[in-house]
């Protein structure tokens, strides 16, 4: 039989097109790490969408873990988690107040399309996150630490006064209003991050929407996000400066919200590494490739007291104390997570931080500062029902539609409503973004959130509910806390007793005294990881570290 010609290229065309759009695991399979003898590949998944890749705007863990692996600043953490200098070429000249500090920046950094990273960079980059049109989340990040910053995120001064200024493209002055200790710390944290103003403007709306739009400095870039995608690649770096310690050509992520699933992908070889639920933790317990670690990261109920002048029925206090002490979360850790997580009973999570003086641990020296009591629950619920003069209330608690935390949703509405007569609680599952998007707007009356920190201090964790923060959606506000967390970024800064004192009250003041959040649990992992996957290095607090990742045959 004689062939068309045309019809050979048909038929050539679609078995390509057969091929290209075949079976998925099939492919993933064929291509896993493992067996890639080309390339050094590493396949993880993720929880959700990416909420966005702006280190300005970024307000969620999801999107500073993300940004961490893509950019950076003047420093990076080491494995140990030390800030170890980056796009800074040397530790930079300070003064004797320790209130100005400059950096000498690298002549190699550049951005992926091959220009220059700069000082103008960083000079744009911090005016514009404390620039009151911008509304960045982490404005309060600079409060009261760098010059004029406090007064700029107020609207009293222009954004030119920031004290930072670029004295050449390699050059870089910062002056600050206080010497705080954390302040290396803090340069290695997204907010602070360089950002080319040129390529941004060009940009304009489409900057940083999807892989495409955005430049990158950091050990990786950002490939095939289309900004509301269900999967993404950091692929290496060409044009990193230290891009001869970054060891593999790819990490390829993919979102899987099942739990169950995600464990059968690592086991046919489909994912390196797979965080564990407590349905599957025991059954791993025991094996070479199963791990555990307690994070730093807070998860907590908080609640909407109001805004714009409009209270709500959780702006009773007694209200907020009845559901804090009306929440077993023994049972949330052993039978829900079984990971490593422990009950939390403040906010700032131990193993954070010492007692300058004497060595003890924030969490231990603050104590517990909510207790599980339902009949002190029940009274309280009921003075609160009088004061509202209401006979029941009614509440819906936003999370996101992952698995477990639908599995936590349903447990803590059973808790609730069968320890507290007249109490019904409705539930609000949405996309990890949409649930975020939620807490930043203040669009919750119940939400359960949490935070991991930025730096190893307990301003990381209480700086977040100070009045008018952008980070705090609970319509909270105390003189008395504002001044005591201000405080220890200001004129306590150089007296560690005293501002440690300051920030063990201000945590008491938000729980105990006030009920602002219902601590739930310290994250603890419980993980599956490839052993032939190397330095996946993770921390405490701040965001992981794939830049010296290795993959080994």
């Amino acid at each position: 039989m004689q062939w068309n010609k045309g019809f050979l290229l048909f038929v050539l065309g679609l078995i390509l097109f057969m091929t290209a759009c075949g079976d998925t695991e099939d492919k993933q399979e064929k291509e896993s790490s493992s067996s890639n003898k080309d390339e050094k590949v590493v396949k993880i998944s993720a929880p959700g969408e990416i909420p966005g890749i702006d280190p300005v705007m970024a307000d969620n863990d999801f999107s500073f873990n993300v940004i961490n692996q893509i950019n950076e600043g003047l420093y990076r953490l080491d494995k140990e988690g030390k800030p170890q200098l980056a796009i800074a070429a040397k530790e930079p000249e300070v003064s004797k107040d320790k209130k100005v500090y400059t950096f000498k920046l690298r002549e190699d950094a550049l951005w992926s399309d091959g220009s220059p990273v700069t000082a103008h960079d960083f000079e744009y980059a911090w005016k514009k996150v404390v620039d009151p049109k911008t509304g960045a989340a982490y404005g309060p990040q600079l409060e009261e630490i760098v010059l004029n910053a406090t007064e700029i995120l107020k609207g009293d001064k222009p954004v030119d006064d920031l004290g930072i200024e670029a004295l050449d493209d390699h050059t870089l002055k910062v002056t600050l209003e206080n010497g705080v200790p954390f302040f290396k710390e803090l340069l290695t944290t997204a907010t602070f991050f360089p950002q080319p103003q040129e390529y941004i403007e060009e940009q304009g709306d489409k900057y940083a929407t999807d892989s495409d739009h955005a430049l990158y400095n950091g050990p990786f870039v950002l490939d095939d996000w289309t900004g509301t995608g269900m999967s993404w690649t950091y692929k290496k770096n060409e044009n990193y400066w230290d891009k001869e310690a970054v060891n593999v050509d790819r990490i390829e992520v993919n979102v899987v919200k099942d739990a169950e699933t995600a464990v059968n992908l690592y086991q046919n070889g489909q994912l390196d590494r797979v965080n564990l639920t407590s349905d599957n933790v025991e059954h791993f317990q025991g094996e070479d490739e199963f791990h555990t670690f307690l994070t730093g990261s807070t998860s907590y109920i908080k609640m909407n007291q109001g805004k714009d002048g409009e209270t709500t029925d959780l702006a009773n206090l007694h209200i907020r104390k009845a559901m804090n002490m009306a929440i077993n979360k023994e049972v949330i850790v052993e039978e829900l997570l079984g990971n490593g997580s422990v009950v939390a009973h403040g906010n700032v999570p131990k193993g954070l931080a010492e007692d300058p003086v004497t060595g003890e641990d924030f969490r231990e020296q603050n104590g517990d500062l909510v207790e599980y009591n339902v009949e002190k629950a029940k009274e309280h619920w009921q003075k609160g029902l009088e004061e509202l003069g209401k006979e029941k209330l009614e509440f819906t608690l936003t999370s996101s539609d992952s698995d477990f935390a639908k599995s936590l949703s349903e447990n803590l509405k059973y808790q609730l409503e069968n320890s507290l007569s007249g109490l019904t609680i409705n539930l609000r599952p949405l996309t990890p973004k949409a649930s975020i998007a939620a807490n930043v707007g203040q669009d919750y009356e119940m939400i359960i959130t949490g935070w991991s920190g930025d730096y190893q201090d307990p301003l990381t964790y209480l700086n977040l509910f100070i009045t008018n923060s952008p980070g705090n959606h609970t319509g909270y506000s105390d003189e008395t806390y504002d001044k005591l967390v201000l405080g220890s970024k200001s004129e306590l800064a150089t007296k560690p007793k005293e501002r440690w004192d300051a920030l063990l009250k201000a945590e008491q003041l938000l729980i105990e005294e006030s009920a602002v959040l219902i601590p739930l649990y310290q994250n603890g992992t419980a993980y599956l990881q490839n052993d032939k996957v190397k330095d996946f290095i993770t921390y405490q607090v701040s965001a992981d570290n794939y830049k010296w990742m290795d993959i080994e045959e």
